[in-house]
């Protein structure tokens, strides 16, 4: 008798907790405010008490979101110091360097000693990217050394064979998509040419110098816009990109800027991306079908300013935040521009919902924190998790999340009218 009694209250507690938990995701389901990542099984969460992220036990490139309202970092389960990846990850790591290299990388060539013909390839960065750096060169295992200043630092390989067998490699592969293409192509031919035994003189050397970075556009060989990639736009915004928090509009923004003699690029970024990337499955259905509607305009190319410059720019609250922040989270970051990244997502998160209306301290502070966000040096700002996570946890959003955010936008102005 005693033992059927055990046997029942056993059974009837596995039914509570079976329960209890049916209750408490659907509670969770109910309370979810637009979450702009999907949770993945393979992924572990980590719970963020510091606002110095270099602090904690975090690799940059994790993913952030805002799961039922609260501030997570989600980490990939491999070591960061674990450099053993498999061929996605790495294929997906040498187009995000190609896109770098686009924006920030240089292909050159020296005559040292009157003779010897040398090769380079790397970057001059800010000093706060030597964590960038330091990871292409323990990626690519390049036999380099650093040159450090109190405010630059870089990375070049000057190794012939080294440089052929690996660079060259990766960047026939997958090519680069700005005029940095003829580049890369008069560089790797004189390369070649000297591998097979070609010598030259100081005026050859002078003319290869001074073609291999002079913008001309080869009529017979075009760039090849149809590689275009994700993880290439990625490493170019880190390169190019800069996000911007308009606070007299209430609206963020990021655009990338070039040269107009690179305008191709950007419009074949632009047509990438409309062509692709698409609303997470989430998305409201009112906001999803003006989102569609508005599809073909959601990304603006500027006219050139005075200096010849271009941006292609992404201003749409409603397009930020279900289709390019998703996106942007599913991919790795490596440069210090995923610590502005963060700064202007989470403020992203704010604006969406409406809690910049709220008369609170920690959200005009945050709003003011983040003014520099894309400064270095001693400007540059650290991404404060914890008053974000106070802002979001203690704030009950004020819009309704099944409304585009200009729709919002006007009720509660008109609200504020009506008062």
């Amino acid at each position: 008798m005693i033992k059927w009694t055990m046997i029942n209250i056993y059974l009837l507690l596995m039914f509570l907790m079976i329960m209890n938990n049916l209750i408490f995701k659907n509670n969770n389901n109910n309370n979810n405010y637009n979450n702009i990542t999907t949770y993945n099984r393979n992924m572990e969460l980590y719970s963020i008490q510091s606002p110095f992220m270099k602090n904690m036990n975090i690799i940059k490139r994790g993913y952030h979101t805002s799961l039922n309202n609260k501030l997570i970092i989600v980490q990939k389960k491999n070591n960061e110091d674990n450099l053993k990846m498999n061929n996605l990850e790495m294929d997906n790591f040498y187009k995000w360097l190609v896109g770098f290299t686009d924006g920030d990388g240089s292909f050159y060539i020296k005559l040292n000693d009157k003779k010897y013909l040398r090769f380079y390839y790397g970057f001059r960065m800010h000093i706060d990217d030597k964590a960038c750096l330091m990871k292409i060169k323990n990626m690519l295992n390049m036999p380099s050394n650093f040159e450090e200043t109190t405010k630059t630092i870089m990375l070049v390989n000057s190794q012939k064979r080294w440089l052929y067998s690996n660079i060259v490699t990766i960047f026939d592969k997958y090519p680069c998509l700005t005029i940095k293409y003829y580049s890369y192509y008069k560089w790797k031919k004189a390369m070649i040419d000297n591998l097979n035994g070609m010598t030259y003189n100081n005026k050859d050397v002078l003319n290869i110098q001074n073609t291999i970075n002079n913008y001309e556009v080869m009529p017979n060989l075009k760039i090849p816009y149809d590689k275009m990639n994700d993880n290439w736009i990625l490493g170019f915004i880190e390169a190019e990109g800069s996000f911007e928090v308009i606070k007299t509009r209430n609206i963020c923004s990021f655009n990338i800027s070039q040269h107009q003699r690179s305008i191709e690029t950007l419009k074949a970024i632009k047509s990438y991306i409309l062509n692709n990337w698409k609303p997470i499955d989430n998305t409201p259905l009112l906001i999803k079908n003006q989102l569609l509607k508005d599809w073909d305009s959601s990304i603006k190319l500027t006219k050139p300013d005075k200096n010849g410059v271009i941006k292609l720019d992404f201003y749409r609250m409603d397009f930020l935040y279900y289709v390019i922040i998703p996106k942007f989270n599913n991919m790795n970051w490596y440069s210090i521009k995923y610590n502005s990244y963060m700064n202007w997502q989470s403020m992203v998160n704010i604006y969406m919902k409406g809690l910049h209306k709220i008369n609170n301290n920690d959200i005009m502070k945050y709003i003011e924190h983040i003014k520099n966000l894309n400064k270095k040096g001693i400007n540059k700002i650290d991404y404060n998790i914890e008053l974000y996570n106070n802002i979001i946890n203690n704030n009950k959003p004020l819009y309704n999340k099944n409304y585009p955010y200009r729709t919002n936008s006007i009720i509660h102005s008109k609200k504020v009218l009506q008062v």
